[in-house]
C-alpha cells in the first residue's frame, strides 16, 4: 500500500496535530514529503517531534525511511516502457512465453479485485445510470480505446453519452458545455498525460463530476476525482498491462446494463431497427442468423 493510501483510507486514527501533517502532504503530494522535518512541521503548523512520530505511526522508524519510500513512488510513478526495458525485460527462454503471460494477466486480474472498494465501484455505476446527467468519456494516448470501448456501449444503454476524442482542438471546444449537469469518465495511466488532466480539471471547476480510472499511484486527476477506480498495471512486459482496466470497464458495462434492463430495451430495439434497415451488419441480409452476441 501507497503513503497516499495510508492517509486516506481510514485505518490509522491521527491526531488532530496529525492531520494537519496528512492535510499537508495531501496538499502537494509527494513533494511536501520531500524537504526536511523543519520544512514540513513549519507549514502544517506543528512541531518537530509530532513529524517524527507522525511517520512512526505510518510505520517508519525514521524520517529518511518516510522519504526514501515517498522517492521509490515517485520512480515507480513515473516509469515508462524505456525504463523499464531491463527490469521488465520479456524471457523468450520461457517454455511457453504465451502462458507466462497470461499467468502474469491473471495474477494482476488477481490483484484488481482487492484493489476496488465495492461502494466505490457502485457510485460509479449509479453516475452511468443517472438519466438526469450527460455522460462524457475520456482517455489519453493509450488508455483513448478504454475511453471509446465504455461509450460503445454505453450510447447502446442511454442516451447523451459522448466520446471525446480527436483533434485536442475539438476535444478543448466541447469543454464549453460541460457543466453541473455532466458526468466525466475518464482513464488516466502512468505517466499521466497534461492534456487529459488539464481537461478534466476544467471540467471539475465547471462543476462537471469526475469518475476516474487509474493505476495504483493514481493520476494528479485524483485529487479532484468524486470517485476514483484503481487497477494494477504490472506486467511482465515493459508495457504496462490494460487487462484488468479492460475488466472493470466491462464489469462497469455489465452492471449498468443490469441496472437500465427495462429502460434500455427499447432503445436497443430502436438502434437494431434502424441498423437493419441499413443494412449494417452481415445479419441484416438474414435475420434469422443473426441472435445475440456482441453487436458491432
Amino acid at each position: 500500500m501507497g503513503i497516499r493510501d495510508r492517509l486516506t483510507d481510514g485505518a490509522i486514527a491521527f491526531t488532530r496535530s496529525e492531520l494537519k501533517i496528512v492535510r499537508q502532504l495531501l496538499s502537494n503530494y509527494p513533494a511536501a514529503g520531500l524537504n526536511t522535518v523543519a520544512h514540513l512541521a513549519a507549514t502544517a503548523s506543528v512541531s518537530n517531534p509530532t513529524v517524527v512520530r507522525f511517520v512512526n505511526k505510518l510505520g517508519y522508524e525514521g524520517y529518511p525511511e518516510f522519504q526514501s519510500a515517498l522517492l521509490n513512488e515517485v520512480q515507480e510513478r513515473m516509469s515508462s516502457p524505456l525504463s523499464m526495458l531491463d527490469t521488465r525485460k520479456p524471457s523468450l527462454a520461457q517454455d511457453n512465453f504465451y502462458q507466462h503471460f497470461l499467468n502474469a494477466s491473471i495474477h494482476a486480474l488477481e490483484t484488481s479485485k482487492t484493489m476496488l472498494p465495492a461502494h466505490d465501484f457502485e457510485m460509479a455505476v449509479e453516475a452511468a445510470a443517472d438519466l438526469n446527467m450527460r455522460v462524457h468519456c475520456l482517455g489519453g494516448r493509450f488508455s483513448g480505446f478504454l475511453a471509446g470501448l465504455l461509450w460503445a456501449h454505453m450510447k447502446q444503454l442511454r442516451a447523451e453519452a459522448r466520446w471525446i476524442n480527436g483533434a485536442q482542438a475539438d476535444q478543448v471546444d466541447q469543454l464549453v458545455d460541460l457543466g453541473r449537469k455532466d458526468v466525466l469518465f475518464v482513464y488516466d495511466y502512468r505517466r499521466y498525460q497534461m492534456d487529459t488532466i488539464r481537461f478534466s480539471r476544467q471540467a471539475a471547476e465547471q462543476g462537471a463530476r469526475i469518475i476516474l480510472f487509474t493505476d495504483r499511484w493514481r493520476s494528479p486527476i485524483s485529487e479532484f476525482a468524486s470517485v476514483t477506480l484503481t487497477a494494477p498495471v504490472d506486467t511482465v512486459s515493459p508495457y504496462d498491462t490494460m487487462v484488468p482496466a479492460i475488466a472493470q470497464t466491462e464489469a462497469l458495462i455489465a452492471a449498468l446494463t443490469a441496472r437500465l434492463a427495462h429502460r434500455s430495451r427499447d432503445r436497443i430495439e430502436r438502434l437494431e431497427a434502424v441498423r437493419r434497415a441499413y443494412a449494417i451488419t452481415e445479419d441484416a441480409l438474414n435475420p434469422s442468423a443473426g441472435k445475440g452476441g456482441q453487436t458491432s
